[in-house]
């Protein structure tokens, strides 16, 4: 991929203070694991094992849209710049 992806994946420095509400997000974490716990505890084995694969396809999705809104962030900034420098 291009300069962009690589800032995103570390591989060219970026800022490293992306904050998010803290309090919100750690709530809706420890909620969510509890209903996963919960969930566990009512499912047979199988049905746990297809629980977990369904958990880890969500958690790829999202870094995927992460990576994409990021780089599509940053595109709209830089032809933001261009805009008000060509004006």
């Amino acid at each position: 991929m291009g300069a962009i992806s690589d800032i995103y994946r570390g591989k060219i420095s970026a800022p490293t203070e992306i904050t998010v509400n803290a309090g919100e997000f750690d709530a809706l974490s420890k909620h969510a694991e509890q209903l996963f716990e919960s969930l566990k505890k009512q499912l047979s084995e199988e049905a746990v094992k297809e629980l977990e694969e369904l958990v880890d396809i969500h958690h790829q999705m999202e870094a995927i849209s992460s990576e994409d809104s990021y780089t599509k962030g940053f595109r709209n900034g830089a032809a933001i710049m261009l805009d008000a420098l060509n004006k």
